[in-house]
């Protein structure tokens, strides 16, 4: 996950940087000022962002209502310096998604942003039960059958969103732009179909053979269970077929053996 530090104290921000940072979210900084820039010029970097922290700001509400107008979907959390019911609500209703008091714990900033991402894509509990897979919308890695199917960083990121999306087709330049933050283009979205073969392995070797990952070409990629006749047909197809025995040889070695007897 890539978050966007809004902090004009830098001692500040480098020690919230760094505490988030040690759960494994990716942390950048910037002050209010040139975060106002980008947000006067309606630039678009600043949607490439899992999630804004708007920790401090010169008239905060206006801010955060400023920045919501350009940011889509991204996720706003205000960081309080005190707790305050007024400030909270009126951050909130400025567009904020959720409220904190600083000092923050970096293990509630990473789980109240994943709960409101996955609220966000129409999930309400943070597991999903696609299949045989057990999918953890809480940054940790799937399962299957109860068994952690252990995913590196990258395969991992491109798998949340695709199950952030399940049942549903995810172009390869919105996977791209997720994980990357960059524009997907040729040759470098082909970094793409690398990982989603490997994801396809992995899971296929945990499944028995199982196909997760739909390519729908000249559109992306979908996840989502496989059919049941694909499933049931998947065990059968991983084991050698033993070639059937002519019945001529069976008769020819029905009588050597009884001509051995005798």
């Amino acid at each position: 996950m890539r978050v966007l530090l809004i902090e004009n104290d830098q001692t500040i921000a480098g020690a919230i940087s760094r505490a988030i940072g040690r759960v494994g979210v990716r942390c950048e900084q910037q002050t209010q000022d040139s975060v106002e820039t980008l947000v006067a010029e309606k630039d678009g970097s600043l949607e490439n962002y899992d999630a804004i922290l708007v920790s401090s700001a010169a008239g905060p509400e206006a801010f955060i209502a400023r920045l919501r107008a350009v940011v889509g979907q991204v996720i706003i959390v205000s960081l309080l310096g005190h707790r305050c019911v007024t400030s909270t609500i009126q951050h909130l209703r400025a567009g904020a998604d959720d409220v904190l008091v600083k000092p923050i714990n970096p293990q509630e900033i990473e789980a109240r942003l994943h709960a409101v991402r996955r609220r966000a894509h129409g999930h309400s509990s943070p597991e999903l039960t696609v299949g045989r897979l057990t999918v953890f919308l809480d940054g940790r890695d799937p399962a299957v059958d109860g068994q952690r199917l252990r995913l590196s960083h990258r395969e991992h990121a491109i798998f949340s969103v695709l199950a952030l999306n399940v049942g549903r087709v995810v172009s390869k330049e919105k996977i791209y732009e997720t994980v990357y933050t960059l524009s997907g283009s040729d040759p470098l979205d082909k970094v793409i179909d690398v990982y989603i073969c490997k994801l396809r392995k992995k899971i296929a070797e945990a499944t028995g053979g199982d196909k997760y990952i739909e390519t729908v070409y000249g559109r992306g990629y979908k996840f989502e269970a496989p059919p049941e006749d694909e499933r049931d047909a998947a065990e059968p197809a991983m084991i050698k077929s033993v070639p059937a025995i002519p019945a001529a040889l069976i008769r020819a070695g029905v009588r050597t053996v009884a001509g051995a007897s005798a």
